[in-house]
């Protein structure tokens, strides 16, 4: 699906990571000891640092932060914000919605629309996708699109996931501008690859039971042909396909948003691709007909597979502080779902924020204190 909006302006983007770093190069007893294995993966695919948040620091503490900077750094006052959208795979709760969580924490008026999206790799894309729209019809003036995920602890053996991805929040901003240059989008989904990128239970399908009698084998490693163990309530992911899909789908998926748009990747000053791993960008960069030079991957190696955060975080790692950038940017997101998607952005006005440490402490963890507290609200001793 193609489709273009007017009187839209992306304003702003900023970025926060979890202090936490994780080094490939701390996690040899998983590979053996075999340092030259590990080295050959840091050049492959471009492992090497990610960020990990604390237990009890969620994706919308992140988002906060990131949030809280924008609006200090662009003077918008709180009270002028319209609609509020959370973005992300890792909500706070199953209910509330996160989004009415933050629309209080970040002082917000009562009349923010608030609303929870969930998407992943494509996220970003999608979420900018759903903000455009509203803007454009007349329905928002000023949108805060938040963007985050802080994925549970994952087994460091597991050697296809644990070592890839990384936690982030993000927020950006968008406005109503009469003068705005249009936004072009193109969307696309193949629900047939759902299995590939998964979390098999913990929700709907295969919810915990109520005396967890049940629940015993979803806590159960599973090992794959290579030693690899899985649980059904940790993500789940089939890399090799996962690799074929990027390489086979998304470079055409770009040829054709760009024929749409009528633009050519001389025309386009920067791509930014979801964060995949080193290899996957420059794979699908050099298929999609660009220069290397156009993209940025370097966010994977300092921060890891961010999800649905990797695009604003590779923007504010790319650009963050820098007046000096222009032109367009083309940012295209792919992976869960599967569904893939890609915009067309000006540049012109853009304020980027560096990417931050996250400066709070963990919060609403599953502790005493946490516990206590929701307990003295079952039994009435304390407001909701």
């Amino acid at each position: 699906m193609f489709c273009t909006f007017s009187h839209v302006r992306l304003a702003a983007v900023h970025a926060c990571v979890p202090p936490n770093e994780v080094s490939i190069m701390d996690e040899l007893e998983y590979y053996g000891g075999n340092r030259k294995k590990v080295e050959r993966l840091r050049r492959a695919i471009g492992l090497n640092t990610r960020r990990i948040c604390p237990e009890g620091v969620t994706a919308s503490d992140l988002c906060f932060q990131a949030a809280s900077e924008l609006l200090d750094s662009t003077g918008i006052r709180r009270e002028e914000i319209d609609a509020l959208l959370f973005l992300s795979q890792t909500p706070d709760y199953q209910m509330p919605a996160t989004s009415c969580v933050l629309q209080d924490r970040l002082g917000l008026s009562r009349e923010c629309a608030a609303i929870d999206l969930s998407q992943g790799c494509s996220g970003y894309v999608y979420g900018l996708w759903m903000a455009a729209s509203l803007i454009s019809s007349g329905a928002c003036k000023k949108l805060l699109l938040l963007v985050g995920d802080v994925f549970p602890p994952r087994n460091p053996a597991n050697r296809v996931v644990s070592p890839i991805f990384g936690d982030c929040g993000t927020a950006s901003l968008l406005l109503h501008e009469t003068s705005a240059s249009d936004i072009a989008f193109a969307l696309g989904t193949d629900g047939s690859g759902h299995e590939l990128i998964a979390m098999p239970a913990g929700r709907a399908r295969r919810p915990l039971s109520l005396d967890r009698t049940n629940d015993a084998e979803l806590y159960e490693d599973i090992f794959d042909a290579d030693g690899n163990p899985w649980r059904m309530l940790q993500p789940y992911m089939n890399g090799r396909k996962i690799f074929d899909f990027s390489l086979q789908v998304v470079p055409d998926h770009i040829k054709s948003f760009m024929e749409s748009a009528k633009v050519s990747p001389a025309q386009i000053d920067y791509l930014f691709l979801h964060q995949a791993n080193g290899q996957i960008v420059e794979s699908v960069t050099d298929k999609a007909g660009f220069p290397l030079s156009k993209v940025w991957s370097e966010t994977f190696s300092r921060y890891g597979n961010l999800a649905c955060a990797s695009i604003p975080a590779s923007i504010c790692d790319r650009l963050g502080g820098s007046r000096q950038a222009r032109g367009r940017m083309l940012l295209c997101g792919f992976g869960v779902g599967l569904s893939w998607a890609s915009c067309l952005v000006p540049i012109a006005g853009l304020h980027v924020g560096p990417v931050t440490d996250y400066q709070g402490n963990a919060s609403e963890t599953y502790n005493a204190d946490y516990l206590a507290h929701w307990q003295k609200i079952f039994c009435g001793k304390e407001d909701s």
